[in-house]
């Protein structure tokens, strides 16, 4: 197997797993995003299973001896982008563990994304050649973004499935039960609770935005498309009128493409406009 093809494979797992928040194709530096594919094949795909041989597999890949193309396209990747070896193997630590079902508020649910959106951070800006400390907070809070809008254009798999990983707190705060949630109607409860759940996405986006400044303008302008994203599918979360239950939120192409337009502008955190705050509903 050459690198060539393990390095088109990996690309194709990236970009199935990620979906509408796959970082390029478009924009990103061509180097970094085949970098980056790689680390988010394995990240999200077979480190999540904690299997024993996968790890001595990453270990002897770290050592120059890479089997199967998603490693193979690892290491080119650690290689070209010297990153440090501590990092990619917190991956193996951190990724196994599984998100938390039920949790009880918002600081649960980003204790178990921080250290998980800090390893992902890390590997990326080490490819992007940009360590600086200030670089790191942000784009740990971009990605815990990221991770949040994810939670929310999946909800509907996941209610189907009777899991729930949003806080029972912003239940509360919306007076919304779990029953009337999985029931996976859009009620006045269910509005005001996704209401509260896109406005928290976007706060992390916003909080994460300065991070755009710290690295390149390539890799600047694949970060914005990919905050723009998000941003469309929380609008169409957000919106009553759409019944995410029945047809979940996803982009297509010209949408895709509309953003990355979009992107070659600098983006500002007003772009992300805070949701006014749901009217009271008399019970």
């Amino acid at each position: 197997m050459d690198y060539g093809h393990a390095r088109r494979f990996a690309t194709r797992e990236a970009r199935r797993i990620a979906g509408d928040l796959y970082p390029g194709p478009v924009l990103m530096p061509r180097g970094l995003l085949r970098g980056l594919d790689s680390i988010l094949a394995v990240a999200l795909g077979p480190a999540t299973e904690g299997r024993e041989s996968f790890h001595n597999a990453f270990e002897r890949m770290l050592r120059g001896r890479p089997d199967g193309p998603l490693l193979l396209a690892l290491w080119g990747s650690a290689s070209s982008g010297e990153i440090p070896h501590e990092d990619l193997r917190r991956i193996l630590k951190r990724m196994p563990v599984p998100m938390p079902l039920n949790p009880a508020t918002r600081g649960e649910v980003l204790s178990y994304l921080h250290p998980r959106a800090s390893v992902l951070a890390r590997c990326t800006l080490a490819l992007a050649q940009r360590n600086e400390p200030e670089a790191l907070a942000p784009a740990e809070r971009l990605a815990c973004g990221f991770v949040v809008t994810r939670l929310l254009t999946d909800l509907p798999q996941h209610l189907a499935a009777g899991i729930l990983r949003l806080p029972q707190a912003d239940l509360d705060a919306a007076n919304l039960s779990r029953a009337e949630l999985f029931d996976m109607v859009r009620t006045p409860a269910v509005n005001e609770f996704l209401a509260l759940e896109c406005e928290w996405a976007r706060e992390l986006l916003r909080q994460g935005l300065p991070v755009c400044e710290r690295v390149g303008a390539r890799l600047q302008r694949g970060l914005r498309a990919a905050v723009l994203r998000s941003e469309m599918l929380l609008r169409r979360v957000r919106d009553p009128k759409n019944d995410i239950f029945r047809v979940p939120p996803r982009l297509k192409a010209h949408e895709r493409w509309r953003c990355a337009v979009r992107a070659w502008r600098p983006l500002q955190a007003k772009a992300l406009p805070a949701d006014a705050p749901p009217t009271p509903r008399v019970s």
